[in-house]
């Protein structure tokens, strides 16, 4: 098989390619081997400070060179994986053997080290998934010394992963495992491990059939890594089971995202299980890039690269994108380029315990919601109501829920019905927006008037920096509902 390179991608995903790699040239640090990582500072929930670097980021950016093939690129992708490799763990009686250091600049592990805070064990499905495309495209480039050091560490990924007991629910990263270990146990001659990948597609796979979902439900950031690790099933799946498996969810998770997706506010409807932000066009979505195959830039969900914008070290997984491609049914593809139409959309994402999404989508204006069952806990990344409307040519405004104790949702056609217990509150983007315009039972937006119908005991309203918060109050443990009635004005 011939290597790939950038000129046999499709115009599309070589804009995305020779964007991304030509981006991330500018945060190269050639003493260390390394990216450096983007001053992220329209994000004060993730500073990345720019004397770190990026140990994740440089393979994909490895993967990029070697796509893109300009003069010397090879020879800095060799030295990258160089580089990448020095910051394995190699401690097999430890449960972060395997994985990779975050940054170099971030202390070995305590003695009792926790997971997350002290390392993070998805290093080796990311890192590792992405060597992989590496080695079956462009080994014959590498030198043979180098080949044998990733052969040792895709051996201690494995391993790692093995002993970490994960679960098929933990949707983008059991994906990823499952590839990896198909792949380690093929190349590695170890057949057991090849059981263990196929296993958990097995896994994976029966969960997703019970309603044609993944439990992680509808992430824009998460929702890249679903993509990539299926079409690596599709396309370089080591068994004829990932590769059958990785085909039919690849197609029907398309499907799903395009019943959630509005072209014209270029943006993904909620509820969000995990969203980074609000608004693709002003943070890095992993979706987004994926979007961009089907339409080109100007038309994807994605930020403008003339000014700063949030989770900026995304943008580095463009190689990974843009060289598997994406595979969308050919029903689907238009609902990526223009709105196709009012809906109103109902998902059960699972049974136990019940959770249902709902959403309703106009041409100006989406609501979408989350009904737990009253089982799920408020988190930063949990979204369990949103509405986004059209404030102007360019403007979108937008408004979520957020809490903390448990609550329950359901959008309809200009309506959005909250119940739960304790406190919640709504937060509101809209360019323009006074506080002043905010009342208990009443909002007049930019574009946008809110009628609310609400239990509450009481209410006060935050300014935070872009965004109005108006919180409703019942007291602790007990019910409240509140209902939001929007009219496009």
């Amino acid at each position: 098989m011939s290597a790939e390179t950038s000129s046999s991608l499709g115009a599309n995903a070589q804009h995305l390619l020779t964007t991304s790699v030509a981006w991330m040239d500018d945060y190269w640090d050639e003493a260390m081997g390394l990216l450096r990582s983007p001053a992220d500072v329209v994000n004060p929930h993730h500073p990345q400070p720019g004397a770190s670097h990026m140990v994740r980021e440089s393979t994909w950016y490895a993967l990029g060179l070697l796509l893109r093939n300009n003069s010397g690129d090879v020879e800095r992708a060799i030295r990258a994986l160089e580089a990448i490799l020095t910051y394995q763990f190699d401690e097999p009686d430890k449960a972060y053997h395997g994985t990779f250091y975050r940054d170099p600049e971030e202390p070995h592990p305590p003695e009792l080290a926790i997971e997350w805070r002290h390392y993070d064990p998805n290093w080796r499905e990311f890192i590792i998934t992405t060597i992989a495309l590496i080695l079956i495209e462009y080994e014959h480039q590498l030198p043979r010394s180098r080949v044998d050091k990733i052969d040792v560490a895709i051996r201690k990924a494995a391993e790692g992963a093995l002993k970490r007991g994960l679960k098929a629910t933990y949707t983008n990263i059991a994906l990823m495992d499952a590839f990896m270990l198909c792949f380690a146990g093929d190349r590695l001659n170890e057949p057991a491990w090849v059981e263990s990948g196929d296993a958990m597609a097995k896994e994976i796979h029966r969960l997703f059939k019970l309603h044609d979902t993944f439990d992680e439900y509808n992430s824009p950031t998460y929702y890249g890594p679903d993509l990539y690790a299926l079409a690596e099933w599709r396309v370089y799946g080591s068994t004829p089971l990932l590769r059958q498996l990785g085909a039919e969810m690849e197609a029907l998770l398309w499907t799903d995202i395009a019943r959630f997706y509005h072209a014209g506010l270029h943006n993904l409807c909620g509820p969000f299980d995990r969203s980074y932000g609000m608004d693709m066009r002003r943070y890095v979505a992993l979706l987004g890039e994926w979007i961009w195959l089907i339409t080109g830039k100007a038309q994807a969900p994605f930020p403008s690269l003339d000014r700063p914008f949030a989770h900026s070290a995304d943008f580095c997984f463009g190689p990974c994108v843009a060289i598997l491609g994406a595979q969308v049914p050919a029903g689907v593809q238009a609902h990526f380029l223009s709105f196709q139409g009012e809906r109103q959309v109902e998902r059960v994402i699972s049974d136990s315990p019940r959770r249902v999404a709902t959403a309703w989508l106009a041409p100006d204006i989406m609501i979408g919601a989350q009904d737990t069952g009253g089982a799920k806990q408020g988190s930063t990344q949990f979204h369990p109501g949103t509405v986004y409307w059209k404030i102007s040519s360019y403007e979108v405004g937008w408004i979520r829920l957020c809490n903390v104790w448990p609550v329950d949702a359901c959008a309809s056609a200009n309506r959005l019905d909250v119940s739960g217990t304790g406190n919640f509150y709504f937060q509101i983007f809209a360019p323009g927006l006074d506080a002043d315009w905010i009342r208990a039972n009443h909002w007049q937006l930019p574009g946008l008037e809110v009628q609310v119908e609400s239990s509450a005991s009481g209410t006060h309203i935050e300014r935070k920096p872009e965004v109005v918060e108006i919180h409703y109050r019942a007291g602790d443990s007990r019910p409240i509902s509140c209902s939001l009635v929007t009219r496009l004005v």
